[in-house]
This record gives C-alpha cells, sequence and structure tokens, in this order.
C-alpha cells in the first residue's frame, strides 16, 4: 500500500515539474521567433535598398539613352540643307576674295542636279515662270578659274532682286521702266562650284572637263577630240571629255535652255576683255532677220564706254555653237578684262547698264522669224 502511495507521488511529483517547465522553454521559441522576425524586419530595408539603388541605376541609364537619342534628335534637326551647306562655302569665297558677305542666304535659289562632288547646281528667277516668252538666261562661273564672273552674277542678282522688290526704281537708273510682268530672267551664278571652291580654282571640273567643250553640239563627235589632241596638244585646260554631256555641269546647262526657252543668253568669262555674239546674223539673211539680235550687241558696247565686239570663233561642244550656231539663239559672251578678284566693282559699274538694257530688249518677234531659216555662223579655225 505504501509502495503505490509513493508511485503516485512520484506521477503527481513528475507532472508538476513540466508544468513548470512548459512556461519556461515557450518564451525562448517565441524569443527565437521574434528573433527572426527582428532579422527579417533588418534584411528587408537592405533588400529595398538595393532593389531601390537598382532601380534608380536603371533610371540613370534610360535617362543617359534618352539624352543621348535627345541629342541625336537636335543633330539631325540642325543638319543644315544642301543650300545652306553651298552658302556657306559661298560665304568663305567671298571673304577670301575680299567681297564681303554674300547675299547667298537671302536668294531664293532653285536646283535639281548636284556637280561631281554634290554640291547643288543652282540659278533663281525674276518674274513668273511661263507668264512671257520674252526669257533671258545669265550664266556664270563655267570656269572656275575666272574668278570675276562669278561676282559679276552675284550683283545681277542683287540689283534686279533690288527692282523685283521696290528698293530702287529702274527708270531712275537708266531711263527705262523695268518689271517682271512681261519678261523673265534666270540667272546661275556659278555654273562650275567645284572648281570654284578648290584652294586652287581650276577652269575644268572635277573630273578634269571644259564644260564649255562639252556640250551635244552636231560636230562633237566627229571633231571635239580631234581638235583637242591635234590643234590644242592634248592641253588639260580645254580637254572636251570622251562623250558629249558627260558632266552634270553641261546636263545643268542643257537643262536649263531646254526648260525655260531663253530668247537670249548672255554668257560671261574672263579675261579676253571683248563682246562676243552667236546666233542669227545679218550677213546670213540679208539683213531681215538678226538685226536687233545684233542691235543689241552693239547697244551693249556703247553702253559699256565701247567695249570692244570681237567676232570669235565657236568650239566643238561650246555654249555659242550649241546655243547660238546650231539652236539660233542669240548668244552673247561678254569677255570681262580680267581675273582679278579686286576688279569686281568696277567691272560690275562698267557693264550694269548693258545686263539691264540687255534684259529689257525683246527679241521674241525675230527669233520667231528666224525659225523659217537656218542662219547659222559658219565655223572657223579653232
Amino acid at each position: 500500500m505504501l509502495k503505490k502511495i509513493k508511485i503516485v507521488l512520484f506521477i503527481l511529483f513528475i507532472s508538476g515539474c513540466a508544468r513548470q517547465i512548459m512556461p519556461l522553454s515557450q518564451p525562448n521559441k517565441n524569443k527565437v521567433n521574434d528573433s527572426a522576425i527582428e532579422q527579417k524586419s533588418q534584411t528587408t530595408p537592405l533588400k529595398e535598398e538595393k532593389k531601390s539603388q537598382k532601380t534608380t541605376k536603371v533610371k540613370k541609364v534610360e535617362f543617359e539613352k534618352t539624352q543621348k537619342i535627345s541629342k541625336v534628335t537636335k543633330q539631325k534637326s540642325t543638319a543644315k540643307s544642301p543650300i545652306e551647306s553651298y552658302c556657306d562655302r559661298t560665304d568663305r569665297a567671298f571673304k577670301k576674295h575680299r567681297w564681303g558677305k554674300s547675299s547667298c542666304h537671302d536668294i531664293g535659289w532653285e536646283y535639281v542636279r548636284t556637280s561631281v562632288k554634290g554640291r547643288p547646281l543652282v540659278w533663281t528667277s525674276f518674274g513668273k515662270e511661263g507668264s512671257t516668252k520674252d526669257v533671258t538666261l545669265i550664266l556664270c562661273g563655267v570656269h572656275g578659274d575666272e574668278i570675276t564672273p562669278v561676282k559679276f552674277c552675284y550683283d545681277v542678282i542683287d540689283y534686279f532682286k533690288r527692282i523685283e522688290e521696290g528698293s530702287i526704281v529702274s527708270e531712275e537708273i537708266h531711263g527705262e521702266v523695268m518689271d517682271f510682268k512681261n519678261r523673265f530672267l534666270v540667272v546661275a551664278p556659278l555654273a562650275n562650284p567645284d572648281s570654284f571652291f578648290k584652294k586652287r580654282p581650276t577652269r575644268m571640273n572635277a573630273n578634269g572637263v571644259d564644260i564649255n567643250r562639252n556640250l551635244p553640239t552636231t560636230d562633237f563627235k566627229a571633231d571635239a577630240m580631234r581638235l583637242w589632241k591635234s590643234r590644242y596638244r592634248r592641253d588639260p585646260r580645254r580637254y572636251p571629255g570622251v562623250k558629249a554631256m558627260s558632266e552634270p555641269e553641261t546636263v545643268f546647262q542643257v537643262n536649263l535652255i531646254k526648260r525655260f526657252k531663253p530668247l537670249k543668253i548672255i554668257s560671261v568669262h574672263a579675261p579676253l576683255t571683248m563682246l562676243d555674239y552667236d546666233g542669227p546674223a545679218d550677213r546670213h539673211t540679208g539683213g531681215l532677220v538678226g538685226s536687233r539680235a545684233n542691235q543689241l550687241l552693239i547697244q551693249m558696247s556703247e553702253q559699256a564706254k565701247g567695249y570692244k565686239i570681237k567676232n570669235y570663233p565657236f568650239f566643238p561642244g561650246s555654249l555659242g555653237n550649241y546655243a547660238g550656231n546650231e539652236r539660233n539663239i542669240p548668244t552673247y559672251t561678254l569677255e570681262l578684262p580680267s581675273s582679278n578678284a579686286r576688279n569686281h566693282s568696277r567691272y560690275w559699274n562698267l557693264f550694269k547698264k548693258s545686263i539691264h538694257h540687255a534684259v529689257m530688249h525683246d527679241l521674241h518677234s525675230e527669233v520667231a522669224l528666224d525659225k523659217k531659216t537656218e542662219g547659222n555662223k559658219s565655223q572657223k579655225s579653232n
């Protein structure tokens, strides 16, 4: 009996110890859990910070990328047009020759073709295209080493631009009312830009061709290369090219003539000090056709203080041959006294009145009459 009582007491004792142990172990478990939670709580901000840093880095990369794209877009938007680049180059040429700043950026240029080196072959016009048959074409800069004609054509443009805008009154200057209601003027100041823009300008274009020997005249195939080899001893300055109209600068001139159908052409060169005429002439038509064209030649000479007139020969592939001789378009070649850039003002003042009068001079009636005949200038020695 006593033994049973001892066993019961022992069981009760063990049970009581268990109750005392449980409250002690539970807080430890909770403490561990709390520590884990605290540790988790402490690590989360670090992860968040790293994540934040990563996000910031990504945003920074995106921002830099955006900035880079924006910069490229800005460069594209501010990229200069071919005309702007052309005019910048013209300004530098004017500065080089001490002509001051050119008016190139203020002129309404047109172009379709480009030169061998990709420069625009430009022209500007006065009047309304297609509104009249009284069309004058003025060409300059066919030979890039002939410096003064380029500035001369810019003076022509500035002069007629002021008349068109009304800043000068034409009759107050030369006694003739000038308007562009019944006439159309086309001016191409630089037919050969690649040669003119060189550090040392050349007569030939970038392909080494004289573009005033490259036009598609009927005698080109038979005579151009033959005469270049025999008469000019293969002079590179007068190389006509192996094929007529092989050069973009030549195509440019031909297309101006085809598009605008001028009644007269004035081509400005240097330095032969003369006026030459190719086209319908009195001596070939008994005085009936060409009289007004020849009259204009004489008047241009008189208005330039008796500037010398010379019957200069035309050549295979030349403008005088192509336009004047073969197509009966009165073609006047004005050879300025020199290519000395410092004399530009003197030359413009000398010929201003002649150019004004030439643009005013309507040859339409006699050119229409001349289509009935082939008043050609006989080919002379070249």
